[in-house]
């Protein structure tokens, strides 16, 4: 059973589908050659990817949280698209784990 667990990464994208040994695997035909969920995906990766600030606040790299929070609830919408056209595309051949939803609620 696969496992396609919903988190933000940088340059990603919130969709990470794992093989039945836990490792991560770059292609699953089912989820990564569905155009809609591609689309989702460079969307909520384009909005986290834009919280990022380099050579800003006298660090490196820093994270913008209050930028963050203020599109939380787009970031929600696109997150809980994402979910729902999983759930259409399931054939029983992955789960959902979503640890997104609820740590941006938490905002």
């Amino acid at each position: 059973m696969y496992t396609v667990k919903i988190v933000h990464e940088y340059i990603h994208g919130p969709i990470w589908v794992y093989g039945p040994d836990g490792i991560s695997v770059w292609e699953y035909p089912l989820i990564h050659n569905d155009t809609v969920l591609a689309k989702l995906n460079e969307q909520a990766a384009d909005m986290y990817d834009g919280y990022f600030e380099f050579d800003s606040h006298d660090v490196p790299c820093w994270f913008n949280h209050e930028k963050e929070k203020a599109e939380k609830e787009s970031m929600l919408d696109l997150i809980t698209q994402i979910v729902a056209r999983l759930n259409e595309i399931n054939d029983g051949s992955f789960v959902i784990e979503d640890l997104e939803t609820e740590r941006l609620r938490a905002l």
